[in-house]
């Protein structure tokens, strides 16, 4: 393992991934193989929330012969959001990054990023519905109805206008991005997505949203339950906004005092 404070950090939140294991296998290799393609230091940090089936002792077989490897085993299962914000936050990257372990979005895509963080935009999205976005393996037709509907509605409760794909799980911060976002933070399910880019945007930093490729891996754990559990999230960050939850008039480091 690295001794030195790594470029760049990969943080992938983990449910019951035991059914993928050629998906699980061929996308940390991939993401390994990458980084060091770059030739440039980095780490990726599992965080293992609360699986119910064989995940954790997967995820260990796979990552055995990998390099600059880190695991956040929980016993506790607490929600994608909360483990991406764990994740983000243990890491010790200058760009730091969350993506799915079935490797929906190729970690080749990263390479649409770093020409946005040189030109010094702090947040990094991938999106789905943009012209140039290649889907190569598409959802089911109601699954498409429904990201297309919520993301309408998302960019006119939070603001986010003009950012077509809030949910896509590819984005990429900047470190002192991070600090200053995800300890503000509060939504551990899926909404944690538009919480991350309506807190961002109001402290004022710079959103862009870039097109990928994208595959279906179908098995997705969004199903009808996690739509209405992300409409639920949606006016919870609304109504934090306006109580003053995420503090937004104060520096982080008066928060944490």
């Amino acid at each position: 393992m690295q001794n030195t404070k790594p470029v760049y950090s990969v943080i992938i939140p983990t449910y019951n991934e035991a059914s993928k294991p050629e998906d699980m296998e061929n996308n940390l290799n991939s993401i390994v193989n990458y980084f060091n393609k770059l030739e440039q230091s980095f780490e990726v940090i599992i965080v293992l929330d609360g699986p119910t089936d064989g995940t954790p002792d997967l995820v260990r077989e796979k990552t055995r012969n990998l390099e600059n490897i880190k695991i956040i085993d929980r016993a506790k299962n607490k929600g994608k959001g909360y483990s991406v914000r764990e994740g983000m936050l243990a890491a010790e990257g200058k760009i730091r990054m969350f993506t799915d372990m079935d490797g929906a979005t190729p970690i080749e895509m990263f390479d649409r990023f770093l020409p946005k963080f040189n030109e010094g935009v702090e947040i990094v999205i991938a999106s789905r519905d943009l012209a140039e976005t290649e889907i190569k393996v598409h959802q089911p037709k109601w699954k498409e109805l429904f990201g297309d509907t919520g993301n309408l509605l998302i960019q006119a409760v939070t603001g986010l206008w003009g950012i077509k794909d809030t949910q896509c799980g590819f984005k990429a911060l900047t470190e002192d991005a991070v600090k200053d976002i995800f300890p503000r933070m509060v939504i551990d399910t899926w909404g944690t997505d538009f919480e991350i880019l309506m807190i961002g945007k109001k402290l004022g930093y710079k959103i862009s949203e870039v097109p990928v490729e994208w595959i279906d891996k179908g098995d997705s754990l969004v199903g009808l339950k996690g739509y209405f559990e992300t409409l639920r999230d949606l006016f919870t960050v609304k109504k934090n906004v306006i109580f003053g939850v995420y503090k937004l008039n104060k520096d982080i480091e008066e928060i944490k005092k």
